[in-house]
This record gives structure tokens, C-alpha cells and sequence, in this order.
């Protein structure tokens, strides 16, 4: 067989694999120029890069104004400094994923092509067949690879490391040899400056270079040792020591979950389950090798090598994923480097059984068996195909992965809707949507939960400016803050939803979208001569007759579970027929008073355009106003108001009455004002 026809054998065989990478391509492609949070953390990490461009620093105390994100600091340092050339931008920080990506797979079909020459095109087909795993992979983890974050960097500071101590580890003699593995330990201790997890790394080295070269050992442990840990040192001493509180004791403050350690085992090693099972038979047939042929070929080193990486891997995805908040982007590593192992146990098993079988070598006075040497073929081709299965199995669609032109216009509109706020806006779960408004950017969301688990720290300012409603609005997503730090319900209250069309989604990770607008909470400022019938400012329902529960004894600051989020009410409290829910019937009777005003307005919500949801206004017992909530049912109040003129000097009573038992059968009230 030809040279061209063997390669064209073995391109066949990676099909499988090109066309996920093709799949991978399209969806980086399609999301590489959209110019809003693909994931909830890109923004923040934009801000860090923001700090460390702005000369502020990217580990201050807990502050209003910036917590750092958890991790160490190359990734957001790289960005700022890249930054200053070309500005800093979403696509910036994509562009070194996607670079990182590139140098991923360089590495990759560097090391398929470290094979010998006879195993040359089995090795090319199974590092592509290892890219297709790890591109097959992308769903898995939700799109992780090609985002403002610093995981792929890692992944390619790791993988080359590994890739580059192998082949330098036994090459050449003198210092010029030494240098080059300190450089390798180290960039492995820089990884650990992008990913905390580069310990593992580190550690994981160590058994390479003993097996490889073990004269080699002091000059990788002085690199890796000399950048990270005298790196630690110095941003230990220009933080104030706030460096490792937070890359390591808030970190290791957080929840650890033993069931979902022992969980990402199966999740992992199953993930691909015919690649799992061709690298278990690889490993037996590189052992069969050994002890028969005495002979470990040149494509089971790298078989062997990878396979211990992926071993590495795993482990480092369990404990990654078994830390609190933590996503599937810690599983990563484990997809690269089980792609590999599972690539390279394809020359690996072709060269392996050619020893076996002897198929290399003529028996006396005749040519090669041909039958021999087709049954090696055989049984790589065979591993191919069944990793082939899988990755035809776990085809997708890179459409759900890419933001759509509606998508990019809700952010369009969002960004409008925050600059058309007035004053001073916090947009916790976003900040970086904040300054492409033109406003001042606070503290990401996830910082405050970070130092406020587990072991709570002091947020400098930020209970103080809450308080005392330094935000003009908070823009809020629809699972944020208010759910957890209770003094913004205490001194905020809704007032709207974001426009439905101004909520560009998440494609990645947590999927959040921009919910509400927050505004202070307080007495609503009235005009002169306003005669105040009820607001429920003092929130129980002192001198009014109450019949029925559904509207409870008081008056409540949020919507009840199961209500919704309620909005546009005045002041911090209103009234609702909600308690017990829609099934619940009631009467609320006010006080007596008299009409010495022109119009009564009043705020109302709830149940729309149903007679048995009213607001009356009793003269005598009789109702001679009625009112209900308008189309479509909402909890957004809406104004209404009647013209009582000719009541004038009458005694009257408002009556909020609630006799509906169906869906939407309750209703809100507010602000019922007497106009001079």
C-alpha cells in the first residue's frame, strides 16, 4: 500500500473526529464577536482586568466598589496588559482562549507525530481522533473553552509543559539542557498564577521526570519552586497579604460534597464510554507487549504518558467539582488529556501488535505476511471506529452554543435602558454591562457570596450604601442578591421588570438574565394638600375591619411565595389578597372618611378585569366607585383614578374586596390618595 493511500486510510478513520472539530469551529465562530456576557463571569473578570489596567490592584479588601473572583491573577493580568494595546473588550479576552485552543492542538498532533515513521499516520489520525474527543466535549461542559475566563489558558500551559518535559527531558547533555526543564517547572508553577489547581500539576511532574531522566528532577523543582512559590511571596507582600485570603483560605472555606466527588468518577470515565474502553484495552495490550516481546514501542510511551495524565485529570475534576459553586468547567482537563490517551492508544495497539505478531518480520526467503500485518491494521482501524462511534453519538448542534441577532439587540437595548437611568447604577450580576453604559462599576455578585459563605467577612461600604441608597437602581437578574442579602429588600423595593426585549441570555454556565430594576424604598414623595387615605406604611391594618384571611393582618414588603415579583408599588409596603394564595377570599374595610378633595387615585394590581377583584368606594354601605385591575394580569401596579367631585362633603370607605377562588384570584393595592 502507497504512502498516499495509507494516509487516506487513516483520515477516513479520523472522520468521525474532523467533523466535531468542525462543530467546534463553527460555535467559536459564531460566538466569537458577540459583545455581551456569553457567561455571567466575563464581565467580572473584564472589571478585574479593568482594576489591574487602572492601577487599583486586583486584591483589595472586600469593598462596595470590587471582591476579586476567587482565582489567581495570570489570566485577568494578561488581559490588562494585552488591554493597553488593543483595548479591553469581550473579544480580547475570547481571542486568548481561542489562542490557547490553537495551541492546544498544535500540541496535540505534535505529539501524534512523534511516532515512528511506519506508525507516523496511525499517530497523525489518532491526534485528531484525541482534538475530536476534547471538541466533542464542548457541550459537556456547556461551551467553556472559548470565554473570558482563564481555563483554557491553563489547559495549554499544563498540556505543553507535559508534552515539552517528555522531549526534553533525555535530549542533549550540559546546562543548556538543565535550562530548558527549569523553564518547563517554571511555566508549570505559573499555571498555578492562572488556575490554583496547577499544584496538581506540579506534583504530577514529578513521576514524569523520574521515569524520563531523574538527574533532571533539581532543575524542574527549582523552576517550578522559584515562580511559584516566590511569586506566592511577592503578591503576599504587595496585597497585604489579601492574595492567599483569597485564593486559598476563602476558597477553602467553601462546602466540599463527597457525592459529588465520587459522582464525577462515573461522570467522566462514562462520558465517552468506547473511549474509556479502547484505552483499557491498550493498556492490556502494552502490558502483553512488555512481558512477551520484552519491547515497549516508541507510540505506547505517549500512550502510557497520557493515560497517567488522564488518571491526574480525573481526580483533579473531582475535587474540583466537588467544591461548592463549582462548575463542569473543572472536568475539562480530564476531556483533553482522556482525548489523547484514547487518540494515542490507536498507534499505540498497531504498533504493539505488529511486535506481537511479528508482522514486521519476513519469514526465511519470503516477503512480509501480508495477513499479518492487515490484522494489525485491523485491530487499530477497529479502536478507531469504535471511538468513531462515540464521537458520532455525541454530535450536536453548535446553533444553541451561538447568540442569535435578537440576542444581540436585547443587549443593545439593555445597555440603553441602563444609561437612561438616573444617577448611580449597580448591576451586580453584570458589571462590566454597567461601564458600556457609561457608568461606574460595583462589586460582581459573586464576590459578595464568596466572602459572605461559610466564614462571613466585613464587605467594606456596602451595607452603608444600601442603607443609605447611594444606588439610584439596582438591576437585578432573576436569581441575584435580593435573594440573599436582605438589606436590599429592606431599603429597596421593584419598581419594574426590564423590558422583555433588553435581556440577552447566558450560553454558558449559570443561565441568568436580567430581571428587574430596583429603586430606593421610603415614603413616596406627594404633592402639597394630598390627603393620604392608606399607603400601608405602618403595616398592619390598625382601624381597618378585616373579614376573610386573604389579605392577611398586615401589609407585606415583597410578593409572598408563589406570587411573583411585585412592582411599582409606592413607599416599602403594600397590600395583598395573596396570603393562602388565589384560593383565599376577604374584605378589607378602611376607616371612615370624608370627601373633601376633587379625585381619589390609587394604585392596583393582580387579577385583570375580574368583578369579583374590586376596589369599591363606599358611601352608606353602597358601592358608588368600583375599580379593578386592568389586562393583561400583572403584579406591575397601574394607576387609576375617580372623580369624586360631586361627593363632596360625604362620608365614605374604601373596601378592597377579594371573592375570586380562580388563577390570578387576588389582588394589590397602594397609595390610595385624596387630591384637594
Amino acid at each position: 500500500m502507497n504512502r498516499f493511500l495509507r494516509l487516506l486510510f487513516w483520515v477516513v478513520l479520523a472522520a468521525p473526529a474532523l467533523y466535531q472539530i468542525f462543530l467546534l469551529l463553527w460555535a467559536i465562530a459564531g460566538r466569537f464577536a458577540y459583545p455581551y456576557d456569553l457567561e455571567w463571569m466575563e464581565g467580572g473578570v473584564l472589571h478585574g482586568s479593568h482594576r489591574i489596567a487602572e492601577g487599583d490592584g486586583l486584591y483589595p479588601p472586600p469593598s462596595v466598589d470590587f471582591i476579586p473572583f476567587l482565582y489567581t491573577p495570570l489570566y485577568p493580568g494578561l488581559v490588562a496588559v494585552l488591554g493597553s494595546i488593543f483595548g479591553l473588550s469581550y473579544q480580547l479576552g475570547r481571542a486568548i482562549s481561542v489562542l490557547a485552543l490553537c495551541g492546544i492542538a498544535w500540541t496535540v498532533i505534535a505529539q501524534g507525530l512523534t511516532a515512528s515513521p511506519a506508525h507516523r499516520p496511525a499517530g497523525l489520525a489518532g491526534a485528531l481522533i484525541g482534538l475530536g474527543l476534547f471538541a466533542a466535549g464542548y457541550p459537556f461542559v456547556e461551551g467553556w473553552y472559548d470565554i473570558v475566563r482563564g481555563d483554557t489558558l491553563f489547559l495549554l500551559m499544563v498540556t505543553t509543559s507535559v508534552y515539552a518535559l517528555t522531549r526534553w527531558a533525555r535530549a542533549d547533555e550540559g546546562p543548556w539542557a538543565q535550562v530548558r526543564i527549569a523553564a518547563i517547572g517554571a511555566i508549570l508553577g505559573l499555571s498555578f498564577f492562572c488556575k490554583q489547581t496547577g499544584v496538581m500539576y506540579v506534583l504530577a511532574a514529578g513521576p514524569i521526570i523520574l521515569a524520563y531522566n531523574w538527574r533532571r528532577v533539581p532543575a524542574l523543582v527549582g523552576g517550578a519552586a522559584f515562580v511559584g512559590l516566590g511569586g506566592s511571596w511577592l503578591m503576599q507582600r504587595t496585597t497585604g497579604g489579601w492574595f492567599w485570603t483569597y485564593v486559598y483560605e476563602i476558597h477553602q472555606a467553601h462546602d466540599w460534597n463527597k457525592d459529588r466527588f465520587w459522582k464525577s468518577f462515573d461522570l467522566i470515565l462514562l462520558h465517552f464510554r468506547g473511549a474509556t474502553m479502547i484505552i483499557v484495552v491498550a493498556l492490556c495490550v502494552v502490558v502483553a507487549c512488555a512481558v512477551l516481546r520484552r519491547k515497549l514501542p516508541k507510540p505506547a510511551r505517549a500512550f502510557l504518558l497520557w493515560t497517567y495524565m488522564y488518571a491526574v485529570s480525573t481526580l483533579v475534576g473531582a475535587l474540583g467539582w466537588g467544591t461548592e459553586f463549582a462548575h463542569f468547567n473543572a472536568y475539562m482537563p480530564a476531556l483533553l488529556h482522556g482525548g489523547i490517551a484514547a487518540g494515542m492508544a490507536i498507534p499505540t495497539v498497531l504498533a504493539c501488535a505488529t511486535e506481537l505478531l511479528r508482522a514486521d518480520i519476513p519469514l526465511p526467503n519470503t516477503e512480509p505476511d501480508t495477513r499479518r500485518i492487515a490484522a494489525t491494521w485491523a485491530a487499530a482501524a477497529l479502536c478507531a471506529m469504535v471511538i468513531g462511534r462515540d464521537l458520532v453519538d455525541t454530535r450536536w448542534n453548535p446553533r444553541a452554543f451561538i447568540p442569535t441577532a435578537r440576542d444581540r439587540q436585547a443587549g443593545d437595548e439593555l445597555i440603553a435602558t441602563l444609561r437612561a437611568l438616573p444617577g448611580e447604577v449597580w448591576v451586580p450580576s453584570h458589571p462590566w454591562y454597567a461601564h458600556l453604559a457609561g457608568k461606574r462599576m460595583y462589586v460582581h455578585r459573586m464576590g459578595v457570596k464568596d466572602v459572605t459563605v461559610r466564614k462571613p467577612r466585613p464587605i467594606r461600604g456596602l451595607d452603608r450604601a444600601i442603607a443609605e441608597k447611594r444606588f439610584d437602581a439596582i438591576v437585578l437578574d432573576n436569581r441575584d442578591l435580593h435573594l440573599e442579602l436582605s438589606a436590599i429588600t429592606t431599603h429597596y423595593r421593584p419598581d419594574d421588570l426590564v423590558p422583555r426585549n433588553a435581556r440577552p441570555r447566558l450560553f454558558t454556565g449559570a443561565k441568568i438574565v436580567p430581571d428587574a430594576i430596583w429603586v430606593p424604598a421610603g415614603a413616596a414623595a406627594r404633592p402639597p394638600d394630598v390627603r393620604v387615605i392608606a399607603d400601608f406604611e405602618e403595616p398592619r391594618f390598625e382601624h381597618w375591619t378585616i373579614y376573610g384571611s386573604a389579605w392577611g393582618d398586615s401589609a407585606e414588603r415583597t410578593g409572598l411565595p408563589g406570587q411573583g415579583l411585585v412592582r411599582r408599588y409606592g413607599g416599602r409596603w403594600f397590600a395583598t389578597s395573596f396570603h393562602g394564595g388565589d384560593v383565599r377570599t376577604g374584605t378589607l374595610i378602611s376607616p371612615p372618611f370624608v370627601i373633601d378633595g376633587s379625585r381619589i387615585t390609587l394604585r392596583i394590581a393582580g387579577g385583570a378585569d375580574d368583578p369579583q377583584l374590586r376596589v369599591e368606594l363606599r358611601i352608606d354601605g353602597l358601592a358608588v366607585r368600583t375599580a379593578s385591575p386592568p389586562l393583561p394580569p400583572s403584579e406591575r401596579f397601574s394607576d387609576v383614578e375617580w372623580n369624586v367631585g360631586d361627593l363632596r362633603g360625604q362620608t365614605a370607605a374604601i373596601a378592597l374586596v377579594d371573592d375570586s377562588t380562580v388563577s390570578w384570584g387576588h389582588m394589590n393595592v397602594d397609595e390610595i390618595w385624596l387630591w384637594p
